[in-house]
């Protein structure tokens, strides 16, 4: 490879200028594009080396901007899409960018330029200690990286380093000249990245999607894209989708690869058995790229062989090569096209054929039991499979140098009923062998993941310095000083830590304290901090603010009448909305008479096997339980779900949402607030579900599901 960088590998001269490169674009009006955008912003100051923050969604003009700034000499940090402001504050500090590329593809100006140049007199911001990182080269790309450990930090990649790995993606036969490739991921991801690279390198043309846009998935499959880039989590709901499975096969679909995550042979199956194309497999770190992958039909936790130009040891505990290419097992350590070598700190086994399977962290892998190995990803994959359970995260306890690690499972239970405690620990016993069973299961209302589905730390709250002003925001600081909380978080804490030091329900604080974050009353960032609110609002905000705070405590919550002004709920349904309903069952030619079910949950009198039940407006009800609707059906049997939800729980950008939220909360709901949660709590009782669409009817959202026979 003779280009410098990836806008050198990409502007090559003899590549066709016609061709769509990017997205809709041709080459040649992207090349022009980046051309202008890279003067741009050199006439803006931007000099070489200069690190500087691109954010933007998943579509063509964040690729631009990339290339732009690497075309301009520098080095771009590449910013999650929903990062918060402090999250991007804090990252852009710890980068040493003052300056920020913002795309936005539908604005006047699709990318504009924040901040100051180096050369602006700037004072240091709260905590800042003046230390600049270290230079960089040209052209380097600085990746936000969790490294599966919770806590943010850069990793910096060089020009080469990228372009390694992309020829390794090209030399594999992965990314070949003729390719159409679909990147519905966070192209701040490295996995992302490193397929960005290689259809780069390789000539392909590269199309990028917003990562929850399954439709748009859709499309593109219809439209001829040969491989579909993935991570397990999304490949499980594009499987599903009856669309798809209606469509398939897609002649020119020849690769489906997941990565990030753990693929399990079931995912494999269903890929095969729907769609006619399995599942590869990719295996990598944010420091090297992708190192490893396999092709469909290995065995479960299985990644294959190592690409094209990079080295796979597997260490003893003392840190050497363990001798041989046959079976072993123990850490991944990778030698890479420029001769560096790196500790990617995951424990492994190789079988007699080379193929690698990762056991986990090498910090997460948990020692029991006659010095076992146990892999958390193994007994995650086989939990998912139980009844009722919605999702899952399994993590070690205990210190990492004990040889008797305990194991903690936080699950959704689509069902508190059918997904007790008790109920999966007995799945577990049955399925895992003694040593893999967990020591204890802890039902969450949700789990917090990143855009590629990894697990996510819980999160130390802390007071901010916004003043409720909206009565939702006055509910949730009324229901916090009433619990006593703000002194509490001053200094920040935990959820876990506030339940057991003030006595409270944590299955519920949890969703209060993050809807206080999303509605700007706390904050998780360090630089956060403010002093105690001590407003005094009206009185029926007070009693809101009570009845939440009781139902935090775990104290009986009186019938008496709403407080009139918390917040509203949505409208209620009007005929329109059940015109769209009765017209969905008259197209199912149900059987029988559709059972219809309030808020109030299921009539206990609802004992028979129903051809269709609906919801309309009761799924956010305190009595609905997910396994008790897919009980009532026939196989085969219909159910409608109309009823109104939030896009992002964390995340609260409209009034009409904040609100919304609020009043659920103090109404006692705490699940299903997204319909893509609701599908998994209904796929988790033995549902399939067949549509997701929004209903003419603002704000209502319309589902349809089947039991499966």
């Amino acid at each position: 490879m003779t280009a410098r960088d990836l806008w050198q590998a990409f502007s090559r001269a003899d590549r066709d200028p016609d061709a769509l490169a990017l997205g809709d674009l041709t080459r040649r009006t992207a090349v022009d594009r980046v051309t202008e955008l890279a003067q741009r912003l050199r006439a803006q100051g931007v000099r070489p080396a200069q690190p500087v923050g691109l954010q933007g969604p998943n579509r063509p003009e964040w690729v631009l901007g990339l290339l732009a700034l690497v075309a301009a000499g520098a080095c771009p940090l590449l910013l999650p899409a929903d990062s918060p402001p402090a999250e991007t504050h804090r990252l852009l500090r710890t980068a040493g960018a003052r300056r920020a590329l913002v795309v936005d593809p539908d604005g006047a100006d699709w990318a504009v330029l924040t901040g100051e140049s180096e050369g602006a007199d700037r004072g240091l911001a709260s905590g800042e200690t003046g230390s600049e990182p270290p230079a960089q080269a040209p052209g380097t790309l600085l990746l936000a990286s969790s490294g599966s450990t919770g806590t943010p930090k850069v990793v910096a990649r060089s020009p080469r380093s990228v372009l390694d790995e992309g020829v390794r993606y090209h030399r594999a036969g992965l990314a070949r000249p003729d390719d159409r490739v679909l990147l519905p991921l966070p192209l701040s991801h490295a996995y992302a990245l490193g397929w960005l690279a290689g259809a780069l390198v390789a000539g392909a043309h590269v199309d990028p999607v917003p990562p929850r846009a399954v439709g748009a998935v859709h499309a593109r499959l219809r439209e001829r894209a040969t491989v579909l880039v993935t991570v397990p989590g999304l490949a499980r709901v594009l499987a599903r989708r009856r669309a798809l499975a209606d469509d398939a096969p897609f002649p020119a679909l020849r690769r489906v690869m997941a990565g990030a995550g753990y693929v399990d042979a079931e995912l494999d199956a269903l890929w095969t058995r729907t769609l006619g194309v399995g599942v590869s497999r990719n295996f990598g770190s944010s420091e090297t790229g992708a190192v490893l992958w396999g092709e469909p039909g290995l065995a479960s936790g299985a990644v294959g062989h190592p690409m094209p130009g990079v080295r796979v040891d597997l260490l003893d505990p003392e840190g050497r090569p363990l001798p041989g290419s046959g079976a072993a097992q123990g850490e991944l350590a990778v030698v890479l096209e420029d001769g560096s070598t790196h500790r990617l700190h995951d424990l492994a086994d190789r079988d007699e054929h080379g193929v690698h399977r990762i056991l986990g962290r090498a910090r997460l892998g948990v020692v029991r039991r006659g010095a076992r190995w146990v892999s958390t990803m193994e007994v995650e994959s086989v939990l998912r499979t139980a009844p009722g359970v919605a999702d899952l995260s399994v993590t070690a306890t205990g210190p990492d140098d004990s040889d008797d690690q305990g194991l903690t499972v936080e699950y959704v239970p689509a069902d508190p009923e059918l997904a007790a405690p008790r109920r999966l620990q007995a799945y577990a016993r049955a399925e895992l062998a003694a040593y893999k069973v967990p020591d204890s299961f802890q039902p969450r209302y949700r789990l917090r993941r990143s855009a590629v589905g990894k697990a996510q730390a819980a999160p130390v709250y802390r007071l901010a310095a916004a003043r409720p002003v909206t009565p939702a925001e006055q509910v949730l600081a009324a229901a916090l000083a009433e619990l006593g909380l703000p002194p509490l978080l001053v200094g920040g804490a935990a959820a876990a830590d506030l339940a057991r030091t003030a006595g409270l329900r944590a299955d519920v604080l949890s969703p209060v304290l993050d809807t206080a974050c999303a509605l700007g009353l706390l904050a998780t960032d360090s630089d956060s901090a403010g002093p105690p609110d001590a407003g005094v609002y009206p009185p029926d905000v007070v009693l809101a603010g009570r009845a939440l705070a009781a139902r935090v405590r775990g104290d009986a919550v009186g019938e008496g009448p709403r407080p009139p002004a918390a917040p509203a709920g949505p409208p209620p349904p009007d005929a329109g909305l059940r015109a769209a309903v009765e017209g969905l069952l008259a197209e199912a030619a149900v059987d029988g008479t559709p059972l219809e079910i309030g808020d109030g949950g299921v009539p206990q009198s609802a004992d028979a096997e129903y051809g269709a039940c609906v919801v309309v407006g009761g799924v956010h009800g305190p009595a609905a339980r997910l396994g008790s609707l897919a009980a009532l059906l026939k196989p085969e049997g219909l159910l409608v779900v109309a009823d109104t939800f939030v896009s992002e729980p964390l995340a609260l950008t409209d009034e009409t949402s904040r609100t919304t939220v609020v009043r659920w909360l103090v109404d006692g709901h705490l699940h299903w607030w997204t319909a893509q949660e609701l599908r998994a709590g209904l796929e988790a009782v033995g549902l399939r579900v067949e549509e997701i669409r929004a209903a003419e009817q603002a704000p209502y959202t319309i589902l349809t599901a089947r039991k499966t026979s």
